[in-house]
């Protein structure tokens, strides 16, 4: 069984139906089906302390003469969907009969004791459907290794499903998942006596759901073969001819209780849901995956390119590093990951174009401004022949020096940029930003660096701001 485990759920806004699912399956299990075992040994004890098995049996074996000599008769009568229906409807022990009373007051009491049982009162009979049990039989288990595995199987498909889906879809698509489930197993089996309980068909429709949303992407699975069990990585759609081999292999080669109808009818019913869903723009949170996925290859990439350098294969890190320059341009680490291989050449046109682009990264939050401030320093004392200034640069590195605390260097430049290129319009907000930085710090200061600006900007917008407050 291949189980796809893609998206993690956002337990700030928790994925409350696929909770509410396992939460209600355990309660109906452990609280309202306590006592089942008990009552269906009381109804069979009775069934056959009564003589209903004899009666029966006899009647059957006369409808079916090649078993009169069949040790598995009584099984075959049991199971027997036709015949059952046809004892029910009084249409084998009939009401003129001579034993008819006897016998349907003693099958009417069998049918109390026995629907004292949830299992088999709220199962779902292939051969005597009803509405309600269409629904309720999702919610029903034969033991706890039932429960347990149908349990771990919401888990690990529903979290993650129900994000992308949206809780009412996701609530929607598990009960039709769960009803076609249903009906294919009445189609397939109507002849047929029986109890058909779990939520695996509605289960297997969150399978088919995953499916069809992740479609082609290459997602992570978690695999288990017998007693082994892995992780890999593949594309989604791979699951599909996989689920109904291992179906395959349940159905014809073991012999097991295992209701594969109800599991390819959910599988389908997921597959056609959620089909229908993608047409309609909005329905299933699609992006969200391919952020994550694009998220997941450039760490992978990064990573690669990282190892490279640490490795000393300089040419081949540089390359890893601007191909993903070329997918994510405004990345930070990037342009400081190819400034450091740029480091190794501090004459090359690559070292002096990534120490100005790194210093005029936008942006004035931590990160940056420090990373603008370490390739300053670097930049200002290591470049060859010399830095190549330009007084959109300088004032790009004040205003950053400025807004992480480094006012000395900030100061510095500002004066440059006064004395050389006095008529550079930048320099007002310069002159601005300093001057902000020592309000309630330096009077002294905040004041020399006002009427710098009034004096020489007198006309500027950041002039105007100030005269203002």
């Amino acid at each position: 069984m291949f189980l796809p485990l893609e998206q993690k759920p956002d337990w700030r806004n928790p994925p409350l139906i696929t909770l509410i699912l396992v939460i209600a399956n355990v309660l109906v299990f452990y609280m309202w089906q306590v006592n089942d075992d008990r009552y269906e040994q009381y109804a069979q004890d009775y069934y056959q302390s009564s003589g209903l098995d004899m009666i029966e049996l006899t009647q059957y074996v006369k409808q079916n003469a090649s078993r009169s000599k069949d040790k598995d008769a009584y099984s075959a009568m049991r199971r027997d969907g036709i015949f059952q229906r046809q004892l029910e409807n009084d249409e084998i022990i009939k009401p003129e009969d001579s034993i008819y009373e006897e016998w349907r007051s003693n099958k009417n009491h069998y049918y109390d004791l026995l629907n004292k049982s949830v299992k088999t009162k709220y199962a779902l009979n292939p051969s005597q459907p009803s509405l309600l049990t269409y629904f309720s039989s999702m919610f029903i288990h034969e033991d706890n290794a039932h429960l347990i595995g149908n349990i771990v199987m919401l888990i690990l498909l529903g979290l993650g499903i129900e994000i992308l889906m949206g809780r009412l879809l996701f609530l929607f698509g598990y009960l039709l998942s769960g009803l076609a489930g249903n009906f294919l197993y009445v189609t397939l089996h109507s002849d047929a006596f029986g109890y058909g309980i779990g939520a695996s068909g509605a289960i297997a429709g969150i399978l088919g759901m995953a499916i069809i949303i992740y479609g082609f992407r290459k997602i992570s699975f978690f695999y288990f073969l017998f007693v082994y069990f892995d992780f890999i990585k593949a594309r989604a759609v791979w699951i599909l001819p996989l689920y109904f081999l291992s179906q395959a292999i349940i159905y014809f080669v073991f012999d097991s209780q295992i209701n594969i109808a109800a599991h390819l009818g959910g599988l389908i019913g997921g597959l056609l849901f959620a089909g229908i869903l993608k047409f309609i723009p909005g329905a299933m949170r699609l992006n969200e995956i391919d952020h994550k996925q694009q998220g997941d290859a450039y760490t992978i990439a990064f990573s690669q390119a990282q190892q490279l350098l640490a490795s000393m294969e300089i040419d081949d890190a540089r390359k890893k590093f601007k191909e993903l320059e070329r997918k994510y341009p405004d990345d930070l680490k990037i342009q400081q990951q190819l400034f450091t291989i740029a480091k190794y050449n501090p004459a090359s046109d690559d070292y002096h174009n990534y120490a100005h682009a790194l210093l005029m990264f936008p942006g004035t939050d931590i990160k940056t401004v420090r990373a603008v401030f370490e390739t300053y320093q670097h930049y200002a004392t290591n470049a060859k022949p010399k830095p190549r200034w330009t007084p959109d640069l300088l004032a790009s590195i004040a205003i950053k020096l400025v807004a992480g605390g480094n006012i000395d260097e900030a100061e510095k430049i500002a004066n440059l940029l006064v004395s050389s290129v006095k008529e550079f319009k930048k320099n007002a907000e310069v002159l601005s930003s300093i001057a902000k930085f020592y309000k309630n710090k330096d009077q002294d200061k905040q004041t020399h660096y006002t009427n710098m600006l009034f004096d020489l900007y007198p006309d500027s917008m950041e002039a105007k701001q100030l005269q203002g407050t």
